[in-house]
Order: structure tokens, then C-alpha cells, then sequence
């Protein structure tokens, strides 16, 4: 069984809101989903190699195997979009399969590398507005 801990914050009203506002619009499906997202977004643009008083440089090696599906409308310009990430991560994606759904496709992609690139990978397809649904499971 896999667990993930738990943690508390305190936050100011304005942030409570904003963060309300965020899933009650449907942009995440619920608290915790946005706080992980936002805190992998601010992991991808630190330099923790300088950061040495946090130990997590040997977590942040760690070697994975992800599994993602992407639902996006099928035009030229978003798939540009996908298709860019999905060429600077194109040593990670060892499988690809693409679905068309009526104006959909969906992508499923199997990733096998880094965590670091895991999480840039996840923070770039997370930037495209477009993207109608995104899920990704790291497997181990």
C-alpha cells in the first residue's frame, strides 16, 4: 500500500479563497491536488543543488516509472504544444499510444526516468490550457 503523509498549513483568507475559487471553478479536482501541483511547479524552477540544507537531492535522483493520459482537443496547434514537451522528454517516453475520441486524443504515455524530468514533464503539460484532463500515476 502506498502511503502519502499529511500535512496542515495555515494560510490567510485571500489564499483560502483563492484556492476555493480555483477547485470550485473545476481547474483541480480538490485541495490537494492544486497545493502538490503548485508545490512541483516551484521544485522545477529551483536550483536544489545549492540548497543545502534540504537532504532531498537523493530523493530527487531517485529513478521512477510513471504512467500519464492526456485528453486535448485534436488541433494542430495544441498538439505543436504536446509534441514539443513530448520531444524534450523523447529519452523518458519509452511508449506512446494516441486514441482520437471525436475531436479528442488521448494520449497514454509510459515514462521511465528521473523524477526531476517526471516532475518538469508534469509542471510543462500542466501549462497548457487547452489540456481538457491530465492524470499521471508514478508506478513506483
Amino acid at each position: 500500500m502506498f502511503f502519502i503523509p499529511i500535512i496542515s498549513i495555515s494560510i490567510n483568507e485571500n489564499l483560502r479563497e483563492f484556492i476555493n475559487k480555483l477547485v470550485s471553478k473545476n481547474h483541480y479536482e480538490n485541495k490537494s491536488k492544486l497545493i502538490r501541483d503548485a508545490l512541483l511547479r516551484l521544485m522545477s524552477t529551483m536550483d536544489i543543488s545549492n540548497i543545502e540544507s534540504l537532504n532531498i537531492s537523493s530523493t530527487i535522483k531517485k529513478q521512477i516509472i510513471g504512467n500519464m493520459i492526456i485528453v486535448a482537443p485534436h488541433e494542430p496547434q495544441i498538439q505543436k504544444k504536446i509534441n514539443k514537451i513530448e520531444n524534450e522528454h523523447k529519452d523518458q517516453i519509452v511508449s506512446k499510444y494516441q486514441h482520437f475520441q471525436g475531436e479528442n486524443v488521448i494520449l497514454f504515455l509510459l515514462f521511465e526516468g528521473d523524477v526531476q524530468d517526471f516532475q518538469n514533464f508534469v509542471v510543462e503539460v500542466n501549462g497548457i490550457k487547452e489540456i481538457k484532463n491530465f492524470r499521471y500515476l508514478i508506478v513506483n
